[in-house]
């Protein structure tokens, strides 16, 4: 004899009903399950998640940086909802890289590695160099 045993019937008869009833009940078709058999495949958006690296931008020598919580705090602006954090801020740093490379030319010399630091309340950007803040900008 072997170790397995058929399942009973009341339990083979559960697992058949489950997806008719879930269809019935909701008009759409049950969700299918996962390798493990257990409950609904979660599907995953990709295009959603959170970034986990820095997002650099070159603009006219300077080497400009968005931390992940900085292109998280990009996700508090208008326009945001259902944009990735890359895209949040490679649209940041588009619309802004020139402005911010004008502000530094007058007081940090290229090429030099710089920080930015989003604020979206106040709608201001710091842009610092190692330590220091160079130069903040609304925009």
């Amino acid at each position: 004899m072997s170790d397995e045993t058929p399942p009973k019937p009341e339990e083979q008869e559960d697992e058949e009903i489950a997806p008719v009833i879930a269809e019935t009940t909701t008009g759409q078709p049950a969700p299918a399950a996962d390798s493990s058999g257990i409950g609904p495949a979660k599907s995953e958006r990709p295009r959603l998640l959170l970034a986990r690296e820095p997002l650099y931008r070159e603009s006219r020598g300077y080497r400009m940086r968005l931390e992940p919580a900085d292109l998280a705090r990009l996700r508090e602006l208008p326009g945001s909802k259902g944009l990735s954090d890359v895209e949040l801020g490679d649209a940041f740093f588009d619309g802004q890289a020139d402005r911010f490379t004008e502000a530094l030319s007058e007081d940090v010399p290229a090429p030099a590695d710089i920080r930015v630091v989003v604020d979206p309340y106040s709608r201001q950007a710091f842009l610092a160099l190692e330590n220091r803040i160079r130069a903040i900008l609304s925009f």
